[in-house]
């Protein structure tokens, strides 16, 4: 799992992924979770936050209202856990793509 991500999602969402004692549950598929379920409690009680969160993330306006658009809370929640992993990890590589170029 890539350290970086999960130090960021720590960071802003307080999600931290627990010790793997199961090789059979993948560690990414392990943090979506966490983050999905962070994200429900978000919606549920703190909506400005996630939306802060989103927009400082450069999560994209129109793939961020798709997944609101989706109604279902479980299917919200876990649409945004895709869309933020996804943009962190972009942000990941690039970092090490320009660090490289250096």
């Amino acid at each position: 799992m890539n350290k970086d991500l999960e130090e960021f999602l720590d960071r802003n969402f307080g999600v931290r992924p627990a010790a793997q004692t199961d090789s059979l549950i993948d560690p990414f598929e392990n943090l979506k979770n966490l983050l999905t379920h962070r994200i429900k409690h978000f919606i549920r009680t703190d909506l400005d936050k996630l939306l802060q969160a989103l927009y400082r993330i450069d999560i994209n306006d129109k793939e961020s209202d798709k997944a609101f658009e989706l109604g279902d809370i479980d299917l919200v929640a876990e649409a945004l856990s895709e869309l933020i992993i996804k943009r962190q990890l972009k942000k990941i590589e690039y970092a090490k793509n320009f660090k490289g170029d250096l």
